[in-house]
Formats: structure tokens, C-alpha cells, sequence
């Protein structure tokens, strides 16, 4: 993760068979692990896993996907690349018609099901079917083994199967896509100023996402399992909030600030049974899909509660407070009011009670690999669409708490992740 990006003059001088020198020499490396984990390689057999997700494969995974990249870059030029990238949003089209339209359940488990019968069920035209489908299975969604026969790959039956990691695709395409589509004209007239209630999914949308989900109660709900989806498609983002902070060094009760339906707190519960976990969050919809899917084992241990985090926290005498994912919604002056309501939490807790905020923490141009850094800065262009708000530096967060409160100070920043987490104490006399 921390590998340096290539000088321009490095960069510039890369040939199409060093590149695929390369990408062989990382390819037997990856082989290599596998075989010494003894793990099968990845393929595209119906019902293949992910690859495994610990911090050497992600290492190889980085090297292997620089090169793949670069290579196909240069072999692409710059204009066929760019013809590529900006069509994308079509292809995005075929997606959410096959979610709206239902056709991965459609499709049966097992064994295929003709293309004539799949536009009967789904209620659309086998016409726009049929070509749905087959541009979908140019990304390996869906196979055609034979002729007019549709049966699922990998890839659709996970869509099928998983209603989590479907309803992430699917709000991504129903709003937010819709959103992002409006930037030039959101930004366009108001070029200056951004905030939850003035971005491109309010000029989209009508209102801010979150009213928009407390006026949509079945979307807030998908919502909720696509925040669940999110963390299984992206389950490495967890490593610094588990493994950095020190969880078996505290008991009692951990407050989890705007923790939708608490799947955070239900997962650090199973590993921490020294601790108990309150998952606050202004949305009844995303609280009652937590209380729904509640393990047994964790009944007592995991309540939820509804609270505004911009209102004073009124727990008290607690082991620690997280805010998850949720500074990236707000633009700053709102990040600074909900700083400031924790105080009240922090002061009437241990001095040694600290406020975990896990978000991304921006790295500086070119100290990721370049794949690397466009995914947080892709998730910083979702906050621009999404809420007006940002992803941060460190030196950021830093300001922001120190206007909340002088007396915040950051004590531990692991930010060799893709998801930082920021130590934070309130200084008591």
C-alpha cells in the first residue's frame, strides 16, 4: 500500500514487454502464493469465491493489477481508452434494467433457462432482453453456453444470492448514478458553496439523501443492506478498526455514533465479548433492519437507540465512542457541530475514552499505487455528488476538531489502509 508511485520519466519509459515481463514474474508470485496457502487460484467456474483478503495478497494483488493496468493503457491508446470509459454509463443501463426487471432470480440456480421464457417472467420485450443480456455477459454476468440459453456465472449468481451485495449495485444505479449525472448542472449554479441540502443529488433528487430516505422507507431499507454489502465487498476496510486499536484493552460499553443497522457493532461484538455496544442512528428504518437481523447470541449485547449525533451525546460513562463512515457525509462546518456534540459524552466518560473516527484519511498524490488512490478518491467524488461533503486529510481533521473543542488532540492515526482510524482524546483538568 505505502509503495511509491513512478517518477513521470519512469512512467513515460515503460514498453509493452517490460510491462509484460512484469505481470509474468507477479503472476508466479500470486501462483506461488496459493500454492504455499493451498488455495485454489481464482477462476471463473460457477460458484467460485473472492480471492482471500489478507494483507500479502492484497500487497501482490497491488503490484499484479499496476502492471495489468499500465499494459492495457498503453495497448489501448489514449483515445480507444477514453471511448471505453465514457460509454461505461450504458453498460451501467443494462445492469439496472436486469436488478429493476428481476432477472437473476429469474434465472434459475441450476441448468439455464431460454431467452424466450426469461422475457415472459420478467414482463419485458424479448428484444431488449435478449440484448440486455448479452451485453451484460461481455462482463461475464451471465453465460449463453448454448444458443438462446441463459444460465448464470460467478458473477450474477453472487446478484442472485447475495441481497446485500445486490442492493449495493442497485442504489448505486437507481440514485446515485442519476445523481452523478447532474453534476454540471449542480455545480454549474452554485460553484462556490456545497452542503447536504445543495449538491447534485439534491438537484437530482429534489432533496437531500437523507430526507430522501426518511421520505422512501423501502429505499432506506435497501440503503441499510447496501451499507452491509459494501463491507463485504470491501471487508479489508475493517483491518485498522480491528486490528490498530487496542479493543481488548477496554471493557464496558462501546457507543456507535450513526451506526444504521450496527453490522459494525454486531461484528466487533463477536470478537469482543468484554464488550457491550449501542448503536445510535437517526434512521428508524436502518435501526429496525438491525434489530431484525440481531444474532441470537447477541441479544443484550447489541441495542440500538435512536439519536441525532448533532445533538449533545447523551450517553454516559462509556469505553468508547465510534463514528464510522459518517464525517464524509458532512461538509465541514457540520463535521465541526458533531464534534462538538460528543464533548458532553467524552466529558462525563474516563479521561482515557476515546473517540474513534474511522474514515478515510487522504494520502498525498502518488504515495499509493495510482489504482489504489482512485478508489478513495472515487469514494471522495461520491461524497461531492452524494452530500456536498469530502473525504480528509489528516491535517483537516485535525483542524476541524480543534475549532470544535482546543482541547481535542489525536493521539494514533493509522492511515495505511484504505479506511484510517483517528486515535482522538479530550484533554480533562
Amino acid at each position: 500500500m505505502a509503495s511509491q508511485e513512478m517518477t513521470a520519466t519512469q512512467s513515460s519509459s515503460l514498453s509493452i514487454l517490460a510491462l509484460a515481463q512484469e505481470i509474468l514474474e507477479r503472476t508466479q508470485d500470486m501462483t506461488k502464493f496459493f500454492q504455499a496457502n493451498n488455495l485454489l487460484s481464482p477462476s471463473f467456474a460457477l460458484g467460485s469465491d473472492d480471492p482471500p483478503n489478507n494483507p500479502e495478497y492484497r500487497r501482490l494483488h497491488a503490484d499484479l493489477k499496476t502492471s495489468l493496468e499500465d499494459l492495457l493503457r498503453l495497448i489501448d491508446g489514449p483515445r480507444r481508452w477514453l471511448r471505453t470509459f465514457c460509454c461505461t454509463g450504458y453498460d451501467l443501463g443494462a445492469l439496472q434494467i436486469a436488478l429493476d426487471f428481476d432477472f437473476f432470480h429469474h434465472v434459475p440456480t441450476q441448468g439455464d433457462i431460454s431467452l424466450e421464457e426469461l422475457a415472459k417472467r420478467s414482463g419485458l420485450d424479448f428484444d431488449r432482453t435478449s440484448r440486455v443480456v448479452r451485453q451484460l455477459r461481455t462482463y461475464r454476468i451471465f453465460e449463453e453456453l448454448r444458443p438462446r440459453a441463459i444460465s448464470h456465472s460467478s458473477t450474477s449468481l453472487v446478484l442472485r444470492q447475495d441481497d446485500d451485495v445486490r442492493s449495493v449495485v442497485h442504489y448505486s444505479l437507481d440514485e446515485m448514478l442519476k445523481a452523478a449525472a447532474d453534476c454540471n448542472v449542480s455545480l454549474k449554479a452554485n460553484p462556490h458553496e456545497a452542503h447536504q441540502n445543495l449538491n447534485p443529488f439534491v438537484t437530482r433528487h429534489g432533496v437531500g439523501m437523507f430526507e430522501f430516505y426518511q421520505k422512501y422507507p423501502p429505499k432506506a431499507r435497501r440503503f441499510a443492506k447496501a451499507m452491509a454489502g459494501l463491507r463485504k465487498m470491501d471487508n479489508h476496510l475493517d483491518y485498522l478498526l480491528s486490528h490498530s486499536f487496542d479493543w481488548s484493552a477496554i471493557s464496558g460499553t462501546v457507543v456507535d455514533c450513526g451506526g444504521g443497522n450496527g453490522h459494525i457493532s454486531c461484528s466487533l461484538a463477536q470478537y469482543y465479548p468484554n464488550l457491550n455496544f449501542i448503536v445510535q442512528d437517526s434512521n428508524i428504518d436502518m435501526l429496525a433492519e438491525g434489530q431484525e437481523s440481531l444474532p441470537e447470541n447477541l441479544y443484550g449485547r447489541v441495542t440500538y437507540l435512536e439519536h441525532n449525533f448533532f445533538e449533545p451525546q447523551p450517553t454516559k460513562d462509556v469505553a468508547a465512542f465510534l463514528i464510522r463512515q459518517c464525517t464524509h457525509n458532512w461538509a465541514d462546518n457540520d463535521v465541526v457541530t458533531i464534534f462538538k456534540s460528543f464533548v458532553p459524552g467524552l466529558e462525563n466518560s474516563s479521561p482515557d475514552t476515546p473517540l474513534l473516527i474511522n474514515d478515510i484519511v487522504i494520502p498525498e498524490p502518488g504515495v499509493w499505487p495510482r489504482h489504489q488512490e482512485r478508489i478513495v478518491r472515487q469514494v471522495d467524488m461520491v461524497m461531492l455528488v452524494n452530500c456536498g461533503a469530502k473525504q480528509r486529510t489528516r491535517a483537516e481533521f485535525e483542524m476541524l476538531l480543534k475549532e470544535a473543542d482546543p482541547r481535542y488532540e489525536i493521539r494514533n492515526v493509522f492511515d495505511n489502509g484504505p479506511l484510517g482510524l483517528l486515535e482522538v482524546y479530550l484533554k480533562q483538568t
